[in-house]
């Protein structure tokens, strides 16, 4: 089974380097896309035993939670820019 706990790592830090929404859409993809980390995640998931799916099961489902929750911190910090940047604009015009 993939490290979930890299794999949230890994999410968090690209999110935060990410420069615009853009970026950030990519990089959403790449995790939660249909073929992302997750997706392939998932599918592993499937192949173990009963008794073990059950708390692969709910690790998987935090740890799409705490990316989840990374990528809509980062929207909103880059919008937060993104309306600050527009509001300083219009000062100076």
């Amino acid at each position: 089974m993939i490290d979930l706990d890299k794999v949230v790592s890994s999410a968090v830090a690209e999110f935060s380097g990410t420069k615009d929404a853009n970026d950030l859409e990519r990089s959403k993809a790449r995790y939660l896309g249909k073929s992302g980390v997750l997706s392939e995640a998932r599918k592993e998931l499937a192949k173990l035993p009963p008794d073990e799916r059950r708390d692969a099961g709910t690790r998987f489902n935090e740890a799409k939670d705490k990316i989840e929750a990374a990528l809509a911190a980062r929207r909103e910090a880059l919008g937060a820019s993104e309306l600050d940047s527009r509001l300083a604009e219009r000062r100076w015009t």
